[in-house]
């Protein structure tokens, strides 16, 4: 067989075989250390369960503390549609509840308040990852009032992609009956609720003046003398094509 890109050289076949052999013995190291590091960050995520209930009681005082985190984060964003963003404004808590005998395995528990769409204080799915190729999911009821089912148009068949819906998904309430889910659920789990407060707050792009105060530093006149004669200094001596480009900075 010829080399591409040019190079004056044949590739032998039987070489090709044991480098694909060698890359396989790699591959089942590769996903031992996978399978180890979702452990172990499923048992700290474990650890910190009473830390998460401690941050809740101050959540608690933020109005519209979820639907803002669910809002922020660039991939569940696209599956709020207006509708379910009404329902998600009752929404009091996210929680993950890993099971104390293997963390890996969790029940994601979204809590309400009264609301007028359905009779649920909560709504749960359960998933157990013990086989990591048979995913078992649980789903609870959602006990929907009359005319008020925003899952009655699912989106099915060909729309459905994967573990994710499309944006083209009747409802984001559609998850919680669906009989799989658990790439959303890994997001939930793994990275919206652990990483809330970070959502909320928003490091990238965030307009919300009342939720980041920002403090800018104030040199002293003294400074400012300073920092202007150190200018003068160097600018005598320097080229001014070496002169760096101006540098802004973004406070969160």
């Amino acid at each position: 067989m010829a080399a591409e890109n040019g190079n004056d050289f044949a590739i032998n076949e039987a070489q090709l075989t044991e480098l694909e052999s060698v890359n396989n013995e790699i591959n089942v190291i590769v996903e031992q250390l996978v399978d180890e590091e979702a452990a172990l960050h499923a048992k700290y995520e474990l650890k910190k369960a009473p830390l998460y209930k401690k941050r809740q009681g101050v959540i608690a005082k933020i109005p519209k503390f979820w639907l803002t985190c669910l809002e922020k984060h660039p991939i569940i964003t696209s599956l709020v549609e207006m509708e379910d963003a009404e329902v998600i404004s009752h929404l009091e808590n996210i929680e993950i509840e890993r099971s104390p005998a293997n963390p890996i395995n969790y029940k994601v528990i979204f809590s309400f308040s009264e609301n007028p769409y359905f009779t649920d204080k909560q709504l749960v799915k359960e998933f157990d990852f013990s086989d990591k190729d048979n995913v078992h999911v649980t789903n609870h009821k959602i006990h929907w009032k009359e005319g008020k089912d925003l899952t009655s148009t699912q989106t099915t068949g060909d729309d459905y992609k994967g573990d994710l819906y499309d944006e083209d998904m009747s409802s984001f309430f559609c998850w919680f009956t669906d009989a799989n889910g658990s790439e959303l659920a890994d997001l939930f789990a793994n990275d919206l609720f652990p990483n809330a407060g970070t959502y909320f707050i928003g490091t990238d792009d965030s307009d919300d003046d009342d939720v980041i105060s920002v403090i800018e530093y104030t040199p002293s006149d003294n400074e400012v003398e300073l920092a202007a004669g150190a200018a003068d200094d160097s600018e005598a001596d320097a080229d001014p094509e070496d002169a760096p480009a101006a540098k802004r900075s973004k406070h969160n």
